[in-house]
């Protein structure tokens, strides 16, 4: 929420910008669209309403993207009825671009309707997603579909691991989307915002650490059922693969041979079919190309997937079996 001075200042350029349409006609839609932002800024919904109107009526270039603004300005002054009603008709509009659908997923977002807005990700996610690419507009839709269903608490499906994969940052989007760090960034206890302050700064530093190190040399492993689909939809690396043991071996074996040689800094990354047909898409290249498997690998470890190996004895399996390295993988005698 901002001062009231700052309120001040944003309907005094608000009423500024609507000074100036007369002298500069030409710039007429514009000037309304910039003129109504800032009486959302000043915290005087209202006021944008009629200017939305105005552009409506006039026939502006893009109706779809006022109409979007208009209903989350109506939710603000508390018409939800009417703004649904709105929202339904942008919907029925499919609009080719990105705002419109990012505007009234958030509006529902924001007022704490999010079984609705995770339904409108989930529509634009169908809208802008294609098999050919992860287009900039599907990218956004996809982080913001999954930061949606992590508020509600619904597990990962094959979007979510793909905006995983299209996430680019160094914090992960499970961890940027906890509930409990979106709830602490919006809260007024200035504690707890300070603690989440300090904690991101402890990631900056901990990013920073990781780039002075070089990227490790990362083998890939396939889960038993990515490696099933894996196979099932491009058979031609069964004979790379084989069975689920055969490839655990494989993983094993070839990183023991890289230790051998002196290789440093080695480590496992775990594919996922969708990531990995997404990085097909990304480098224009069909999913069945043989050496894609190990381009793909080496963009995840680039990425920060990769765990070290090899892992403590004591520790978790590398495969993500429940059992420890020394009884599963890193045993005398292999599986």
């Amino acid at each position: 929420m901002s001062s009231m001075s700052e309120q001040g200042e944003h309907a005094a350029e608000a009423e500024r910008l609507l000074r100036e349409i007369p002298q500069h006609p030409d710039d007429h839609e514009e000037l309304l669209l910039a003129a109504a932002a800032q009486w959302i800024l000043a915290e005087r919904p209202a006021e944008a309403l009629p200017l939305y109107d105005e552009l409506l009526n006039a026939s502006c270039s893009d109706p779809a993207l006022v109409q979007a603004l208009k209903a989350s300005a109506l939710w603000d002054t508390g018409a939800e009825a009417q703004a649904r009603t709105l929202a339904d008709a942008v919907r029925a509009q499919a609009p080719a671009t990105l705002p419109p659908w990012q505007i009234i997923g958030e509006t529902f977002e924001v007022h704490d309707d999010l079984p609705a807005a995770a339904a409108w990700f989930e529509d634009a996610t169908d809208h802008f997603l294609t098999p050919d690419e992860v287009t900039y507009e599907a990218r956004r839709i996809l982080i913001t579909r999954h930061r949606v269903r992590r508020l509600l608490g619904e597990s990962h499906d094959d979007r979510d691991h793909l905006a995983d994969y299209v996430h680019s940052a160094p914090v992960p989007l499970d961890e940027l989307h906890d509930p409990k760090r979106l709830w602490s960034l919006g809260s007024d206890d200035p504690a707890e915002v300070r603690r989440e302050i300090e904690r991101l700064r402890t990631e900056l530093a901990d990013h920073r650490a990781a780039l002075s190190r070089p990227y490790p040399l990362a083998v890939l492993h396939w889960p038993d059922a990515e490696l099933t689909a894996l196979l099932t939809r491009y058979p031609s690396f069964a004979a790379d693969y084989g069975s689920y043991p055969d490839h655990l071996r494989t993983v094993e074996e070839s990183l023991h041979a890289l230790s051998a040689t002196g290789a440093p800094y080695l480590g496992v990354v775990t594919a996922t079919l969708p990531t990995y047909e997404a990085y097909a898409r990304a480098q224009s290249l069909p999913p069945s190309t043989p050496s894609l498997p190990a381009a793909y690998a080496t963009s995840l470890a680039a990425r920060g997937h990769a765990t070290p190996w090899p892992p403590p004895h004591a520790a978790p399996c590398w495969c993500g079996a429940p059992a420890t390295y020394s009884e599963h993988c890193g045993r005398p005698g292999g599986l």
